[in-house]
């Protein structure tokens, strides 16, 4: 599967994504737009790619991520980018639970939302 990379609105390379084994690779390829990219992959939710490296005047990022790892990644990616581009279906923002309240269902803790998980203290 091959994916636009977005940046600043503007299609600038190409995310190949594809299995080996049991393993997913993907590869990002663009060009090189004269300082530091952190790519995400955007789909249903988000899930952070890396810093593509200049390699032969261009970006390029090879990552291999295992079953467990493509968990934190959506199921039906559309494109990469650095930020979310308006007017695509982005994934939604759970919002931040309130900490500085005790809930009485949690027994009295108070509750703290990370990525989606609560963390209870």
């Amino acid at each position: 599967m091959v994916l636009p990379i977005y940046i600043d609105g503007k299609q600038e390379g190409e995310l190949t994504v594809c299995r080996q084994g049991a393993v997913t690779v993907m590869q990002a390829d663009m060009r090189d737009v004269g300082r530091v990219v952190r790519l995400t992959v955007y789909g249903e939710r988000a899930g952070y790619l890396g810093v593509p490296e200049p390699e032969e005047g261009r970006l390029r990022l090879t990552r291999r991520f295992s079953p467990m790892e493509m968990a934190r990644f959506p199921q039906h990616p559309q494109y990469a980018a650095e930020k979310p581009m308006p007017g695509k279906k982005q994934h939604e923002e759970r919002p931040e639970k309130d900490t500085q309240k005790p809930n009485a269902q949690d027994g009295g803790r108070h509750v703290v939302w990370m990525g989606g998980k609560p963390y209870y203290f």
